[in-house]
């Protein structure tokens, strides 16, 4: 691969950049491109990778898309046109090196005019270590390059490999225990006793032909080869009948039993297939579902999907799914079975070939039992395209209910949620989550450590971290639809505080508070919600008498508070929503996704506050009275093993009891983690 005349564009942007060339200027700057294969990288304003592809001249493709005419009928040709403020390219060898180069600067860059596919590092397989003298069968995620033995998979399902390695532990006496447990025991543990190890870690009771016999067995039963493993364990039944050696041959009578039941459920093979990838697909107005069924040794694996919307059309994508899908390290199987011809079909052939080290077929017109395999894949992708379309129906009327409830602007597709934890003013800390389309978004978490805010004060907290957030969001034009605080009206005011010195607009994005629900007062599961879901903190209900009515007029929300209520900017009385309701679920889950993540943060810090410095961040413990616990207990492990009264004789009794809750993390450090607001 011959290298660019100009450096590859950087993924984040510096501080100051040059202004983009024009479009003149950038026909001439093309000018220069290299007339042979490679990929090139389309740049917008801010000069972040927008659309990357590759081409067998370069600067031919890259002056297609700069003719005043240029339009090759894809619907999102002409934004990207719009976008592209610059351009550059990275030189190849071949067009083969341009594709595997196009697929590892779309997961670098990420553009937007790209499908990015989110690839899985690994698979689960089996490993049977037959490097070892004893080898034994395990649970790994490897790929050719740090493989130890003999690797059987991969497998799709975790759940289904667990049951097979069960299967394997109980009926095939092969050692489970590390390398150093083999070397430093002296006798046989209990699965010895039991009958499911050889023993090979105490001389004498196993000999290397009998364990070898035992790999063998194992390895067949990996590879489904019951034709040839059922007959040697029925020969060795009959070996130990005719030396009556009844137990042992009554063993592999269930040993034979339990394999054939085994590989009754899982076989759904035909004789000789070997291993194949059988892709299905189905589109339908932008969204599009590829399946893949692994056959491995002719046994069918577990589908699994992947779905996203483009404007591409289904060949496009499903092309563009295989480049990224083939990546370095994957298992590359035999046969790849397509639904439809793509663009790159014969490119893909040569790359898996060089990496399997023999010929692999990637075919589309096939018969037989392949045709039924690709017909079973594509049924199925349109079972999961049409599953997944009223999953995102029953999202979106979830949301637009929550958007009409509340009176939003917007339909809050972007949710994030605050909440503040600490321990009696120490450790104060605040946390931040994020549900898309009504669905976690990790990559949206973040946890603060507040700054400013000494002693227990949740609401400055609050106002704190939100106004970190909005000015970061306002910056890198990143701001969410909807925030949900956690808590009632005063975290809600300081966190609109927060937004209003941001500057945040209300119309882009506005805050609404969730209090949680307490217990309720007596007679208001009777009186109901009274007025229907909005709470209007009506008095005079049935049943009440004067006292009561007095009450509530103090207290707008009165027996409203045996519910969830949801505070809005705008104030008034809070917003009820029904308890069953979908639309309440979402924001309760969102809320409890951040307080766990919250009290997990906190947990963490005072954790590693204790292993750096122990006695430092108990509340009201200073320095003298540090150093006079450690003159009495003699080390911080002695003052966290010292009772209540013992910390009493050296500290006033108030100060211990923090000191002992501090340690113990009992029902004082419990209440004090509670977030605000709940």
């Amino acid at each position: 691969m011959s290298a660019p005349p100009g450096p590859e564009p950087p993924s984040s942007p510096p501080a100051a950049r040059a202004a983009p060339p024009t479009r003149e200027a950038l026909l001439d700057k093309v000018a220069l491109f290299p007339a042979g294969p490679g990929c090139y990288l389309f740049l917008d304003a801010k000069h972040r990778v927008v659309y990357v592809g590759k081409a067998n001249d370069v600067r031919a493709r890259v002056r297609s898309y700069l003719r005043p005419e240029a339009d090759d009928g894809r619907l999102y040709f002409q934004p990207l046109l719009r976008s592209i403020c610059d351009a550059s390219f990275v030189a190849t060898t071949t067009e083969k090196e341009a594709l595997l180069l196009e697929n590892a600067l779309i997961k670098r860059h990420r553009p937007r005019w790209n499908i990015k596919l989110n690839d899985d590092k690994s698979f689960l397989q089996v490993e049977l270590t037959t490097g070892h003298p004893w080898p034994r069968a395990r649970l790994v995620r490897t790929t050719a390059r740090d493989k130890r033995g003999e690797v059987f998979g991969p497998y799709a399902s975790a759940r289904a490999l667990r049951e097979t390695l069960r299967h394997l532990k109980r009926w095939f006496p092969l050692r489970t225990c590390s390398d150093a447990e083999l070397r430093q025991r002296t006798r046989p543990c209990i699965e010895h006793e039991m009958g499911r190890c050889l023993a090979p870690c105490v001389a004498g009771k196993t000999t290397p032909e009998d364990y070898a016999r035992v790999v063998q067995d194992v390895r067949l039963f990996l590879k489904g080869k019951d034709e040839t493993l059922l007959p040697r364990l029925r020969e060795r039944m009959a070996e130990h009948s005719a030396a009556l050696r009844y137990e042992q041959a009554g063993r592999v009578r269930d040993q034979i039993r339990a394999i054939e039941r085994t590989l009754e459920v899982q076989r759904v093979a035909r004789e000789g297939a070997g291993d194949q990838d059988v892709l299905g697909l189905a589109a339908d107005q932008g969204a599009v579902v590829v399946l893949l069924i692994e056959v491995r040794d002719g046994q069918v694996g577990e589908p699994r999907t992947w779905s996203w919307r483009t404007e591409l059309p289904a060949e496009a994508a499903l092309n563009a799914f295989l480049g990224q899908f083939y990546a370095p390290g994957r298992y590359v199987p035999r046969e790849v079975l397509l639904p439809c011809p793509v663009e790159d079909q014969a490119l893909l052939e040569e790359v898996l070939s060089e990496r399997r080290g023999a010929r692999v077929a990637v075919k589309v017109e096939v018969r037989g039992e392949r045709r039924g395999l690709v017909e079973l894949a594509r049924k199925n992708a349109l079972l999961a395209l049409e599953t997944g379309e009223e999953r995102r129906a029953a999202t979106l009327e979830t949301l637009e209910g929550l958007q009409r409830a509340l009176g939003l602007r917007r339909l809050p597709r972007r949710v994030e949620c605050f909440d503040v934890s600490n321990f009696q003013g120490a450790f104060t800390v605040a946390s931040k989550v994020r549900f898309v389309d009504g669905d976690p978004d990790p990559a949206g978490y973040r946890t603060y450590r507040v700054r400013t805010v000494e002693g227990q004060d949740d609401f400055a907290a609050m106002e704190e971290v939100v106004g970190r957030r909005l000015a970061s969001g306002l910056e890198q034009g990143d701001l969410p639809d909807l925030i949900v605080i956690d808590g009632g009206p005063p975290q809600l005011r300081r966190a609109l505080d927060a937004a209003a010195r941001a500057g945040l607009p209300p119309e882009r994005t506005e805050l609404v508070g969730l209090a949680k629900a307490r217990a309720p007062r007596q007679g208001a599961l009777e009186a109901g919600l009274g007025a229907g879901a909005r709470g209007d903190g009506e008095d005079g209900g049935p049943g009440d008498g004067p006292g009561e009515a007095a009450e509530r007029e103090a207290d707008p929300e009165g027996d409203l508070r045996a519910f969830e209520r949801v505070h809005l900017a705008r104030g008034g009385a809070p917003v009820v929503l029904p308890p069953a309701s979908l639309e309440l679920r979402l924001l309760v889950r969102v809320r409890d996704a951040a307080h766990r993540a919250a009290v997990r943060f906190h947990r963490e810090l005072r954790r590693k506050s204790a292993l750096r410095s122990g006695l430092e961040e108990v509340p009201g413990v200073g320095k003298k009275r540090r150093a006079e616990l450690l003159a009495r207990f003699g080390s911080l492990a002695g003052v966290r093993a010292a009772s209540l009264e013992a910390l009493a004789e050296v500290l006033p009794e108030a100060t211990a009891r923090r000191v002992r809750a501090f340690f113990d993390g009992g029902a004082e450090a419990r209440a004090e983690e509670t977030p605000a607001g709940e």
